[in-house]
């Protein structure tokens, strides 16, 4: 069979995850102080109560015997070696399994189109596989029954087509059909496409993409967690993270730290931090940050880092500018590469230096600037 199979083109579901917070506050403003440009937010603070309970210091000597033998009974347990019970995934309603198992072939096929790597193919089979358990579970009290076993055997035979190219195919961390935790806002939303609704906590430095019912968990514009209730996320939680990368001759943000070897060569000097997994690369005077082996952010001083940020081109009309709450991906559309990138977690901000000039972001959307070498192509709404 050398004919990849075609698109699945029944729809994706009906999922209408309805959530509407909004972390955007009201009353925004806008505010010039001493060359700087940011958005000032309403703050709210909760007072808390401390409760202190006084206690005798002496405890009874039945209470302290029984201690003992609780003791005795958790260190017999613990000397021998448990095995905790694997998790077993939440059971699905019989009466959803047959819009579960149209997304799920939806996003097998549509990855079928583009895939390559045998990280890819293997989890297009994952996916076959699932749809095909799905469809046979379809109660026959349902409609759509006699289409479901239908199809049965159709996706089963993509499901041997998917495993054996994953046996071909090359192993490779590379992909631009699947996402992954540790990446970009941008990364999701040119695979999944736009959401369909937002909700932004920035005091939180939290950030949830609704896409039907399944939503995608962002912190500082960073994937940190998903659950994928509709079956229609293409995400894959492989041991071999997704990795970012412009070409073989440049890395870039979100790179894995063996990316930048390869490229960038050893360094003169590594910095590691073991209590917050960071590191700090350096080639001469120019520093490269990494955490959890992914670069978070670079100083370019001596000019000698093979870096580029190229941002996910958005179709229509080019953006030639940037304002405030603008999202990251626009400004590197607009300024390049940054010479200084700059991630504070704990701030829930990063920092992008242009020459001279400054751009924050907070949550991942343009918070403040300083265009101090006039070199910012920045409109002020």
């Amino acid at each position: 069979m050398n004919k990849r199979p075609g698109a699945e083109t029944n729809g994706h579901g009906d999922g209408n995850g309805n959530g509407n917070g909004n972390g955007n506050g009201n009353g925004k403003r806008d505010v010039k102080s001493r060359g700087w440009y940011f958005r000032v937010e309403p703050v709210r603070r909760v007072q808390g109560r401390i409760s202190v309970r006084q206690s005798s210091p002496f405890l009874p000597t039945f209470v302290v015997l029984s201690l003992v033998a609780l003791a005795g009974v958790i260190l017999t347990i613990t000397s021998q070696e448990t095995v905790p019970p694997p998790s077993l995934p939440a059971p699905v309603p019989r009466a959803s399994a047959f819009r579960l198992a149209v997304n799920r072939a939806v996003s097998a096929a549509k990855v079928t189109q583009v895939a390559k790597s045998q990280e890819e193919w293997s989890t297009v089979a994952a996916w076959w596989q699932d749809a095909v358990d799905l469809m046979k579970i379809v109660p026959v009290t349902n409609p759509k029954y006699a289409v479901a076993q239908s199809r049965v055997p159709d996706y089963q035979r993509n499901l041997i087509y998917a495993q054996r190219k994953a046996k071909q195919s090359p192993a490779s961390s590379f992909s631009r059909a699947l996402w992954s935790k540790d990446l970009r806002r941008a990364e999701v939303i040119r695979i999944q496409g736009a959401p369909n609704h937002t909700e932004r906590y920035d005091a939180l430095c939290k950030e949830l993409l609704h896409f039907g019912s399944s939503t995608v968990e962002l912190n500082n514009g960073i994937v940190v967690h998903y659950d994928d209730l509709d079956r229609n996320l293409r995400v894959t939680n492989s041991k071999s993270p997704i990795v970012a990368t412009v070409n073989q001759a440049t890395w870039t943000l979100d790179s894995l730290k063996e990316q930048v070897f390869k490229i960038q060569g050893t360094p003169s000097r590594i910095v590691r931090y073991d209590s917050s997994e960071k590191d700090v690369l350096y080639y001469g005077t120019s520093l490269v940050y990494l955490a959890n082996d992914r670069v978070t952010g670079y100083d370019n001083i001596g000019n000698n880092l093979k870096v580029a940020v190229v941002p996910n081109r958005k179709p229509g009309t080019p953006i030639t500018s940037w304002t405030l709450d603008s999202p990251r991906d626009d400004v590197f559309q607009v300024q390049g590469t940054p010479t200084q990138v700059t991630l504070d977690p704990s701030s829930c901000s990063e920092s992008l230096q242009y020459g001279d000039s400054t751009i924050e972001l907070r949550n991942g959307f343009v918070a403040a600037y300083n265009d101090l070498n006039r070199n910012l192509q920045v409109k002020v709404k």
